[in-house]
């Protein structure tokens, strides 16, 4: 059976021919000979039957016969542009995923694995830090990977890594107190804590038992870098949970005091766009790369407890 498509290569050579001033400049910009690019151009023109180009010195000159191939091959190359852009934007295999997500995780956790899970999956992620629902409604992005409370029901949503929390501050604090060694003592310490996540420590002191004086947050952050930068820095006590807090830990910036390690009721979650989003293999493949790497994560934190605390 006779070959019924033409090289693509070849095509490619003859669209950037009709749209340079030269054969030269058109193989410079494929980055070609001008022997290899002269090479495409015969090649398609003994495929079609037809001469593709006016043979006058060395401008790219097309004849009638290639101004109609032009006419009728450009949009459907396009269209085959725009296809495969599109498949990629949705996470086809070796595609890309728009993903929204938090400053402290794109920073500290997330990016630094960028280059793993492009290797593991082929999978690209284009990163926007935001924490705007709007943006997964409006289907800017494709999927987001926030911290929040737990859901209960989420047809939109999965699970990624519960979160527990451990009392955290630096090995000397900025007055040069020593940190405090129980919760009881919380009621002297200055608590830090991210604004979006207020009442945090009000809950775990709940789930702690305490029932001091109430213990006052002086200062909230926007993110959870800055506040596990501030507390490392001695201005504070904080809660640290896995992954965003992965760094201070393992640095011994931030250190425990307490052996109450107590669940947050709060989880980092994967949210899709819509249901369709939800079905794609390439974010199935995601989903299933995000919960291995956090699973390691909370295993880290594990240790990181049990040598600290435990030992």
């Amino acid at each position: 059976m006779l070959r019924q498509m033409p090289p693509l290569e070849a095509v490619e050579a003859f669209l950037t021919a009709a749209r340079s001033r030269s054969f030269r400049a058109a193989a410079t910009s494929l980055a070609l000979s001008p022997s290899a690019f002269s090479r495409r151009i015969q090649l398609l023109e003994r495929f079609t039957g037809r001469q593709l180009f006016e043979r006058s010195g060395a401008a790219a000159i097309l004849s009638t016969d290639g101004e109609h191939y032009l006419v009728n091959v450009d949009p459907a190359i396009e269209a085959i542009l725009q296809a495969t852009n599109s498949l990629r934007q949705v996470g086809g295999d070796g595609g890309a995923l728009r993903m929204a997500t938090s400053h402290s995780m794109a920073a500290e956790w997330l990016m630094p694995r960028l280059p793993k899970l492009l290797s593991e999956t082929g999978i690209a992620l284009e990163l926007t830090v935001s924490r705007d629902p709007e943006s997964l409604r409006s289907q800017a992005v494709d999927v987001a990977l926030w911290g929040g409370p737990t859901p209960e029901k989420a047809p939109l949503a999965d699970v990624i890594a519960n979160l527990d929390a451990v009392p955290v501050a630096a090995p000397r604090l900025f007055d040069d107190r020593s940190p405090p060694r129980t919760p009881d003592d919380l009621a002297e310490q200055p608590l830090i804590e991210v604004r979006a996540n207020a009442g945090l420590w009000r809950l775990w002191l709940r789930k702690a038992g305490y029932r001091g004086p109430p213990p006052e947050v002086t200062a909230r952050y926007d993110t959870n870098q800055l506040k596990n930068e501030a507390a490392a820095s001695g201005l504070g006590v904080a809660l640290a949970t896995p992954m965003v807090a992965e760094r201070f830990l393992a640095d011994r910036r931030l250190v425990a005091f307490t052996r109450m390690r107590l669940p947050t009721d709060q989880s980092y979650c994967l949210h899709y766009a819509n249901k369709d989003v939800r079905l794609r293999r390439g974010v199935q493949a995601l989903l299933s790369w995000l919960r291995t790497e956090a699973q390691a994560s909370l295993r880290r934190y594990d240790r990181w407890y049990e040598a600290e605390v435990c030992s």
